[in-house]
């Protein structure tokens, strides 16, 4: 009996053992804080997506830029001193620029999978140490609001806040890009230091920019990419059935983010206009020179960084019909 309840123990022990080491407390680092409707709206679904539809013991808990500023997070989670990363490609350009050439797509992530896109990007994101898990697309893409609404010459003359992604539809349209930082566009649109600011078509409700800006330009242009990676080592130490769950899961959810970011676009332009603003349209021929000038511009600059892997991509795009 001594014997039997001692092989007993043995395998309770072994079992717990087992139980203990398939559990997975990943921690995801946000380059956006929860003032971002795409935090609280998309990232926080997906990530209880994840825990739900992954039958191992898989939590993961958040933390946000005031942890890691946003342009510095991706070294620490190559590293692995975080397990994920929620953010954009042009946050780490100067580290790589392939993420960056996804914001010059059409459609969505299904079609840049069939196209190899996706797959084209997961690849060289490995080479950093870093697996790509989702693209969470806002389609609506980016605008530019203005404190005077467009002219015969589109915005000939103007100063435009915009990073330099957006300098190329900038310059397109006439204006003259500025580069400030996202906290310094409400006093530089009130002092008159700029004349527009380029941004997301999502966001602008929550840094109250309609206070100092009277007119949404459209059409918008590109499409908004939103990268969840994880640490190599760290997808690596998931067995494959934790992986597969992930991959599935995340598949469903890039649609599902579509539609989420279709709502919250929506309601954003329906709280700006009940604020004041007001749509200034440009003319079919400019509308069509930044939709050129967005998607050549975007992989132009990508490639400064890393020629070869856009190259690629710029080619994958083109043939199926999914960049500009």
């Amino acid at each position: 009996m001594k014997l039997l309840r001692t092989a007993a123990l043995a395998a309770i022990t072994s079992l717990c053992a087992t139980t203990v080491s398939q559990a997975q407390e990943l921690r995801l680092l946000s380059s956006w804080d929860p003032s971002y409707a795409a935090v609280g709206n998309v990232l926080v679904p997906f990530m209880e997506k994840l825990e739900s539809e992954t039958t191992g013991d898989l939590t993961l808990d958040m933390v946000g830029p005031e942890t890691i500023p946003p342009f510095e997070q991706l070294d620490p989670v190559s590293r692995g001193l975080f397990d994920m990363l929620y953010t954009n490609g042009a946050y780490h350009f100067n580290d790589i620029a392939v993420g960056m050439s996804l914001d010059a797509m059409t459609g969505n992530t299904e079609a840049l999978r069939e196209a190899g896109v996706w797959q084209a990007v997961d690849k060289h994101y490995q080479d950093m140490g870093l697996k790509l898990i989702a693209v969470l697309f806002d389609l609506n893409g980016y605008h530019i609001m203005l404190k005077e609404p467009v002219g015969d010459n589109a915005l000939e003359g103007r100063r435009i806040r915009g990073t330099p992604i957006y300098h190329p539809v900038i310059e397109a349209l006439g204006g003259s890009p500025v580069v400030l930082p996202g906290g310094e566009i409400y006093p530089s649109l009130e002092r008159g230091v700029v004349d527009g600011a380029a941004w997301p078509t999502v966001g602008a409700v929550a840094f109250k920019w309609y206070e100092v800006a009277d007119y949404l330009m459209r059409p918008t242009f590109g499409q908004v990419s939103h990268m969840v990676l994880m640490n190599l080592d760290t997808w690596n130490s998931l067995d494959e059935q934790t992986q597969s769950e992930i991959e599935t899961a995340a598949a469903s959810f890039e649609l599902e983010a579509n539609k989420l970011f279709d709502e919250l676009a929506a309601k954003e332009r329906e709280t700006l206009e009940s604020e004041g603003m007001e749509v200034t349209e440009l003319s079919q021929e400019m509308a069509d020179k930044i939709s050129e000038a967005w998607f050549k511009g975007a992989l132009d600059l990508a490639a400064s960084k890393n020629p070869e892997a856009i190259e690629e991509i710029r080619g994958l795009a083109s043939e199926a019909g999914v960049g500009g």
